[in-house]
Parts: C-alpha cells; sequence; structure tokens
C-alpha cells in the first residue's frame, strides 16, 4: 500500500499528523506424538494501523486488508474515534531521534533448517526422553513454535523505522510413573538453534522433574527456610511484573508508588529491563511511539530507579520515556508493556543454597499464579511442590502445599541468589531469575 496516499488523503479530510504502524507476523507449529508428525500448522498476518491528530483529538484505526481500496476507510474510522475521544492527553508523534542504537547482529540460525530437519529434531527429543529412564511412561507433549515478527513505523514528521525478529520456542512434557504413582514434568526453552546442548537440557529437566517428584509426600505446616527454584522465581516475578508500569503506579494499583530512589529489595537484587536481550521475547531498537529503547536497571542494589513508561506516563511524572511504549494488538492503543525483564545472576550455585540449609523447603513448581495472587497488594498463596532439606541434602520430594506470603516482603528477604537463570514461559511478558534463598515462608500442608 502506498503509505504516501494515506498522509495525502488524510491531509484532504483535515486529519493533521498522521502515522502509519504495519506488523508482519509469521508462525509455524509442529506437534509430535509417538514418533509420528500429529500437526503442523504454518500462518501469516499481515496488519496495517493509523493514528492522527484530528481536531485536535487522537483517531485510531486498522486494518487486515492492506489495499488502496481500504484508504477511505481506515480514514474514516479514524475520525470517528477521534471525534468521540474524551480523553483530556493529546498524544503526540514522535520525531526521528539520534539515540536509536544499531540492532544486534541477528544470528538467525534456524532459518537455515528445513521444516524436515526441525521435525527430526522433535522426534528425536522424544525419543531420548523416552530412553532417558524407564520410569518415563509416555511424552505428552513434544512441540516447536516458532514467531517472527517485524514492525514497520512511518509518520509525517520524518521519522520511519523497521525492525524484526524471531524466536524458537521448544515444549515437552512427560510422565513418570512407579507402580500406582504418577506424576508429570515439563519443561520449555527459547532457541536460536537446533543444538545438542538444548535438546540435552530440555530433556533432563523434564524428565528429571517428574521421576524425582515420584513417592511424594506431605509435610507439616509452618514457616520454613525456602528457595525458589529458578523458574518458579521467574513465573511469580512474570505475574509481578505490572507493579512496575508507569500506568499501573499511577492508578495507584502497585504498592510501588512514591517509592522511587527507596529501599525496596535485598542489597543483593538487580532487575533489568533489556529490549536487546539475545534470545529475548521481544527484540525491539524502538517502540511502538517510535521511541528508541535501552537497557535499564528498575532495581538496582535493592533500590527502585525507575518505572517502565511511555510518552504519556513520562510527561506526567516530569520524564522522558523509557521506550515502553507498546499495543497489545495492532486492534488497541498504545499503553505500557515490558520487553525483557531478569534478575541479574549471583554469586551462590543451587547447590551452595541447599549446603547451606538445615531445614527448609526448595519449591521447584507452583500452580494457580492467576486466582493465588493479588497483583496490587502482593499477597500470594499458591499451591505448590518441591523437596524436603536436611542438613544440607534434598532428603525427600514434597507435594500437596500451599505456600504464603507477600512479594513486596519477599523483595526485602532475598538472602542468597543463583546464578542458574531461566525464563518464564515466553508470552505477553518475559522474565527470567536465577534461583533465590529466601529468611522465610509460611508453608501449609494438607
Amino acid at each position: 500500500m502506498d503509505i504516501q496516499l494515506i498522509f495525502d488523503r488524510g491531509k484532504e479530510c483535515g486529519i493533521e499528523d498522521m502515522e502509519v504502524y504495519m506488523v508482519k507476523n509469521s508462525s509455524m507449529n509442529i506437534n509430535i506424538y509417538e514418533g509420528n508428525l500429529e500437526g503442523y500448522s504454518i500462518a501469516e498476518e499481515n496488519t496495517l494501523s493509523i493514528r492522527g491528530i484530528y481536531k485536535g483529538k487522537m483517531g485510531y484505526s486498522y486494518t487486515e486488508k492492506i489495499e488502496e481500496d481500504s484508504i477511505d476507510e481506515l480514514l474514516g474510522n479514524l475520525i470517528q474515534y477521534a471525534e468521540s475521544n474524551e480523553k483530556e492527553y493529546i498524544e503526540v508523534l514522535a520525531e526521528p531521534k539520534e539515540q536509536y542504537k544499531d540492532a544486534k547482529e541477528k544470528n538467525d540460525k534456524l532459518s537455515k533448517y528445513t521444516e524436515e530437519e526441525k521435525i527430526d529434531f522433535l522426534k528425536s527429543i522424544e525419543k531420548e526422553a523416552l530412553n532417558f529412564d524407564k520410569r518415563i511412561s509416555i511424552v505428552e507433549n513434544c512441540s516447536y513454535e516458532e514467531y517472527t515478527n517485524s514492525v514497520f513505523i512511518k509518520n509525517t514528521k520524518g521519522l520511519e523505522l523497521e525492525d524484526k525478529y524471531s524466536i524458537g520456542i521448544l515444549n515437552l512434557s512427560v510422565v513418570a510413573k512407579d507402580g500406582e504413582d504418577v506424576q508429570t514434568g515439563y519443561s520449555y526453552m527459547v532457541i536460536d538453534d537446533l543444538s545438542d546442548e538444548y535438546k540435552n537440557t530440555l530433556v533432563r529437566d523434564a524428565v528429571s522433574d517428574g521421576i524425582n517428584m515420584l513417592k511424594a509426600t506431605t509435610i507439616a505446616s509452618g514457616n520454613y527456610e525456602i528457595i525458589l527454584r529458578n523458574n518458579v522465581v521467574a513465573n511469580l516475578f512474570n505475574s509481578m511484573s505490572r507493579v512496575f508500569l508507569g500506568d499501573v503506579v499511577q492508578r495507584n494499583l502497585s504498592m510501588m508508588k512514591g517509592k522511587i530512589g527507596e529501599k525496596v529489595g535485598s542489597d543483593l537484587l538487580n532487575i533489568v529491563e533489556d529490549p536487546l536481550l539475545n534470545n529475548g521475547m521481544i527484540s525491539r531498537t524502538f517502540d511502538d511511539e517510535g521511541n528508541p529503547t535501552f537497557s535499564k536497571y528498575i532495581i538496582e542494589k535493592g533500590i527502585l530507579k525507575t518505572f517502565l513508561h511511555n510518552t504519556k506516563t513520562a510527561e506526567k511524572e516530569g520524564l522522558e520515556s523509557t521506550g515502553n511504549g507498546f499495543r497489545i494488538s495492532h486492534k488497541g492503543s498504545i499503553g505500557v508493556l515490558p520487553t525483557n525483564m531478569y534478575i541479574e545472576k549471583g554469586d551462590s550455585t543451587l547447590e551452595d543454597m541447599i549446603d547451606s540449609m538445615d531445614m527448609g523447603i526448595m519449591i521447584t513448581d507452583i500452580q494457580g499464579l492467576h486466582a493465588g495472587i493479588n497483583p496490587t497488594s502482593g499477597d500470594f498463596s499458591l499451591s505448590s511442590s518441591g523437596f524436603l532439606i536436611e542438613k544440607g541434602q534434598i532428603s525427600k520430594p514434597i507435594c500437596q502445599i500451599t505456600i504464603a506470603g507477600n512479594f513486596y516482603d519477599l523483595l526485602v528477604n532475598i538472602t542468597a541468589i543463583g546464578n542458574d537463570t531461566k525464563f518464564s514461559f515466553p508470552m505477553m511478558n518475559y522474565f527470567g531469575s536465577p534461583s533465590i534463598k529466601l529468611n522465610s515462608l509460611t508453608v501449609a500442608g494438607n
């Protein structure tokens, strides 16, 4: 579609500054079951959104039909949106800036493999998982997802930007069985190559979580010294990452409000947001407003340094945007979203943390994050499983327990941070963390 034609017709209709936002998404999904290809699908989506100022108000419009005969309808919808827009804040389109970082060299190793090679790689994962231990009775899910996203922005102020990023995701779920006792193990991994290293790690993690939980029992209720394994921390912090978003803070939905520059966590705690992270879920050199992105500390040595902002929320605080103005979809307006967040690695190993415990628990899985956590107060109560630790040794697997506490208290009570980073499953948010050790959490046995 001729973008200049959109701008020209928009000007004729009385629309002032205008911006075109184009996204191209492609995906591939492969599923293997019992050595056979069970599912294979590919999809591609091209969308176009425009926004512009009409009579002093911002209007939005979008289409999946990227053809010239849809321009008039697009502009008409934008005008209708602007006429009904009662928001006092007037969005301003970005002008070109000098601070844009060059995108990192993207080693798109996945594109060199054929679909058949990716299918064969999945088959080898399933086979290795089944052969890893005789107690693995079945591989429930062995799948591969691949996503490529490209973003293009151009406006009437001379801004023109383009970015592209890709990720591959492996999923493996196994069932371990010993007599009548049945347990499941699951692991996932964001990858940039079909390497044996990725395969071996994926299989080991999924199978170990299944077989190690066989014969698990509950324990007595009480307050225990706690290790939260990396995957648990990643998923918990992922669910709470909204408390660092400028719009959430300004709506009084975060207990972090008013604490910039204050101590909110352990001296060991450093939380980073990095849009340019290798193998990140979102790798962007600019946000959906056209502002440059950059790596930043949210918490550094326990001190809250910044919230994440788009242009609107930043202006309310007298600040510059942090490059976090993103749309959830092409149909929506621009809000505040994180890209890749993570807790920086510490000096401890997981083995060090276990060895330091006289009596405690290592939590390896949590359930019910959507229902069991209050994202405003930070209170949580989560069904969990893991291992009892006695005198520096893992003594037995435990299940049917509930851990309870408060996210904000947890930040302060971190006594050790590991060096074994794992990320949450890549969805809307993406958070990575090493394992961490806490003074205590309340544990309820069933």
